[in-house]
Parts: structure tokens; C-alpha cells; sequence
């Protein structure tokens, strides 16, 4: 694509023609080069991501993208607005930041953004703690269920499974996540437990239809047992997923940390399924806030593996857990 022609540039109209958030979704997905990449890094749905970039070409009376199967190329004109536009979200970070200096303290909201299994059997738990110490800090916690309605808040911390490929951000693994099979002891009351991962495939699954992070962590043996069942539950929800498995519903991949805050669940086998690992991710600038530093700080604490062995890169069996037992710990009766 050769050099932009400056006399055709769109102009950026005034204030009310175009609105902020779709110039933000149109350098997101200028970056990403697909609108589905765009739509993840932002934490919304494909569909929203589309009807922005609409809205924008619609303002402007140009169009900005061509798409393809591979994904999307800004056509010339959208080159120049992506001129225009980069130094307009360098100069609103800018203001975040001054904004963020200005309103450092132990007081104010950080948005922590994380898997929905992750926020709500391992952190929503401690959250309570977290409050004693710190009162004056709200917790905006995204579980990215609905991208359609993400908390309005701008996000301070992400905890997850891929590195982004924004280089400007700081970039710290956290711990590693082992998932296995299991299942409660009821359930294998009633339906006997399988010894092998063919045995498995017979069972009765609870089926995450999203577990798909990391995958050259996968047990191939796993992957095949899972291929070769027939789903009795499937969902994209890990927490529809844990409360299936409590109500003896039948076996699931579950992380074993679920082994160590719940009496009733049992891992079968003896090896882990997938081991992916947990990334923590930030702006450097958050760091240097109070509230953000002290939300870092207990995250870090959290997910510790020297306290938590179920985080360690080294898989431990539950059975091998020793005295380690979680704070927090909720209970169930899985009892019919």
C-alpha cells in the first residue's frame, strides 16, 4: 500500500458526530487485524465490535476496512484516521494517568479482569479479606461473561491464559493451573469409577465448550477420552461447570485446586490433563497507584505457590496437598 494521499484523509468531525469508544474499537481492531481478535482484547462481543466500526464508517462517510476471509486491511482511508487517531489515545492515556497520580490512594475502584472460573472459586472467596484491609477500595471484578456489558470501569489488571500482544504492558506469570478429571464421591457411589481414560469416555461429562486455552498442555489421552464421550452437560460457564459436578451430575475437567477446597470432590487418575499457565497482566503506570499496587499485591499473594502447591509448574496430586488447605473455603452437600 503506498504512501496516503493527505487531501483524501477523513476528517475527524467535531465533538457529537463521532463518539470516543468507536475510534477506540477501530484502532483495536487496526492492530489486531481481525474483528474477532479485536472483540477478545476488548473484552466484547464480535457483534458489538462490528456495529462500532459501522457507526464509525457510517460518521465519517467512508469506508475504513476491506475484509477478507483471513481477516480485515484498512483501506486508505483508514489509514489516514489511524494517523489521526493514534495520538488521540496517546493523549487520553495521558490523562488517565494524570488523572490516576492525582487520585492516588487507598481509596477508588480497580477493575480486575480474569477467567470466570478463576473469579469465582479462587478469588471471589477472599474478597471479603481484602475489604477488612482495604474498606476504602472497590473491587470491579469481570468474569467476561457478558462482552456485550463489561463493568464501565476502565481495567487496571487482566489475570489470563494467552500473552497479549501489546508490547507496553507488563507481562508476569502467576501459576499454573492444572485441570483434571473429576467427580464427587456420590457420583461414583452411584456410577462406579473409572480406572482408566477409555472407562471415562462411558461416563457421564460436564463439558466446558470454551477449555481450549493452551492446548499443547493437553494430555493427548485426555483429549481422546473427552472426543469420544457424549456430552450430558455443556456450557461455556466454569462456574455452571463446578456447581454441575457438586450436584453429582457427572465428570468434568476441573482445576485440583477444586479438589483442595471441597472435601467431596475426588481426582481420578493419577496424572494431570492440561497444565496451562496463568498470566498476569498490567500497565506498567498501575503499578505506581496505591490501590492498584495493594490489588497486585494480594493477587500475587493469592496465587503463591509456596503456599499453594496446586499453582506450583510441577504437578501435585490432591492426595499430595499435605496441610496445605485453602482460605475461604466454601461447602456443598452433594449428597442426593
Amino acid at each position: 500500500m503506498g504512501p496516503p494521499n493527505k487531501s483524501n484523509a477523513p476528517a475527524i468531525p467535531a465533538s457529537g458526530r463521532v463518539d470516543w469508544s468507536d475510534l477506540r474499537v477501530f484502532l483495536q481492531v487496526a492492530e489486531s487485524g481481525s474483528l474477532s481478535a479485536a472483540a477478545k482484547a476488548l473484552q466484547m462481543s464480535q457483534p458489538t465490535v462490528s456495529q462500532n466500526i459501522k457507526n464509525l464508517e457510517t460518521s465519517l462517510n467512508t469506508q475504513l476496512f476491506v475484509r477478507g476471509a483471513s481477516g480485515v486491511e484498512l483501506t486508505t482511508a483508514g489509514v489516514q484516521l489511524r494517523e489521526r487517531a493514534l495520538p488521540m489515545q496517546r493523549a487520553a492515556a495521558t490523562i488517565d494517568s494524570l488523572s490516576r497520580d492525582a487520585n492516588d490512594g487507598l481509596e477508588g475502584r480497580v477493575k480486575i479482569a480474569a477467567p470466570d472460573g478463576i473469579l469465582s472459586f479462587w478469588m471471589a472467596p477472599r474478597v471479603a479479606a481484602f475489604q477488612r484491609m482495604y474498606p476504602g477500595i472497590t473491587l470491579s471484578l469481570d468474569g467476561g461473561l457478558w462482552p456485550g456489558n463489561p463493568l464501565m470501569s476502565e481495567l487496571d489488571i487482566s489475570l489470563q491464559y494467552e500473552v497479549p500482544s501489546a508490547n507496553d504492558r507488563v507481562v508476569e506469570p502467576l501459576a499454573t493451573v492444572h485441570y483434571a478429571p473429576v467427580a464427587t464421591r456420590r457420583y461414583l457411589e452411584i456410577y462406579g469409577e473409572p480406572k482408566t481414560h477409555a472407562e471415562m469416555a462411558a461416563h457421564r461429562w460436564v463439558h466446558h465448550a470454551a477449555l481450549k486455552q493452551q492446548r499443547e498442555t493437553w494430555d493427548k489421552r485426555a483429549e481422546a477420552a473427552l472426543r469420544l464421550s457424549a456430552y450430558n452437560v455443556e456450557t461455556n460457564s466454569s462456574a455452571v461447570i463446578a456447581l454441575a459436578v457438586f450436584a453429582n451430575a457427572g465428570l468434568a475437567y476441573l482445576p485440583t485446586f477444586v479438589a483442595a477446597m471441597f472435601k467431596d470432590v475426588v481426582m481420578l487418575g493419577r496424572t494431570a490433563a492440561a497444565s496451562p499457565v496463568l498470566y498476569l497482566v498490567y500497565d506498567p503506570r498501575v503499578a505506581r497507584v496505591a490501590r492498584c499496587e495493594v490489588a497486585l499485591r494480594w493477587i500475587r499473594q493469592m496465587f503463591s505457590a509456596e503456599s499453594n502447591p496446586w499453582f506450583q509448574p510441577e504437578f501435585v496430586h490432591p492426595d499430595d496437598f499435605g496441610d496445605a488447605i485453602p482460605s475461604g473455603i466454601l461447602s456443598f452437600d452433594t449428597r442426593d
